[in-house]
C-alpha cells in the first residue's frame, strides 16, 4: 500500500512536460523502473498514467523493449499486465484489467471485482482514445486497434479491430 502511494505521488510529480526533454525522460524511466519493469529503450509520456487502481499486491506490469505510452494514455494494471516488444500505445488509451460486477441493487461497492490478466503481443498498435475494459485476456502479435474503439474481448493476431464494441474488419497480411 504504502509503496502504490509512493507510486502514485512519483507519477504526479513527473506529470510535468518537462520530464520529456532529452535525457530527462531517461531519468523518469529510470524512477519508474522501481515499480514496474520498463527497459530503458521504452518510453512513457509524462502526463500518462500507470495505476494499480485496487492497491492489489498481486499487481505487475511489465513493458517490453521499443514500447511507447503516449501523453493522457491511463493503464490500469490492477489485474496484472504484460505489454510485449515494439508496441505503440497512442495518445488518449484507456486500459484496464478489472471489472465490477453488478448483479443487485446492493452498493456498488459491496459487490465483487473480477481481475484479468492482460498480454498484449509484440508490434501491436492501440489506436487514440481506444478502450480496452476488464475481462479482455489478449490483444495479439500485431493487432491494431482503430482509434476510439472499445475492445470487449479478446483479439487475435494481426486482426484490425474498429468501432464501439470493436470488430474485426479485416487482418494484416
Amino acid at each position: 500500500m504504502i509503496k502504490e502511494v509512493f507510486f502514485r505521488l512519483l507519477q504526479h510529480c513527473l506529470s510535468f512536460f518537462i520530464f520529456d526533454l532529452p535525457g530527462l525522460s531517461k531519468m523518469k524511466t529510470i524512477l519508474f523502473k522501481t515499480f514496474a519493469s520498463i527497459p530503458l529503450s521504452s518510453y512513457v509520456s509524462y502526463d500518462s498514467f500507470l495505476v494499480n487502481a485496487h492497491c492489489r499486491k498481486k499487481a505487475f506490469i511489465n513493458i517490453g523493449e521499443n514500447t511507447s505510452i503516449e501523453n493522457g494514455c491511463y493503464i490500469d494494471y490492477s489485474g496484472g499486465i504484460n505489454i510485449g516488444d515494439n508496441i505503440w500505445i497512442s495518445e488518449n488509451a484507456f486500459v484496464t484489467t478489472h471489472d465490477h460486477i453488478v448483479t443487485s441493487r446492493e452498493l456498488k461497492k459491496n459487490q465483487s471485482t473480477v481481475f484479468t490478466g492482460l498480454t498484449i503481443g509484440d508490434d501491436a498498435w492501440l489506436g487514440e482514445g481506444c478502450k480496452i475494459l476488464g475481462g479482455v485476456e489478449v490483444i495479439g502479435k500485431g493487432a491494431v486497434i482503430g482509434a476510439g474503439a472499445i475492445v470487449t474481448k479478446d483479439v487475435p493476431d494481426y486482426a484490425i479491430v474498429v468501432g464501439s464494441p470493436a470488430k474485426i474488419i479485416k487482418y494484416r497480411e
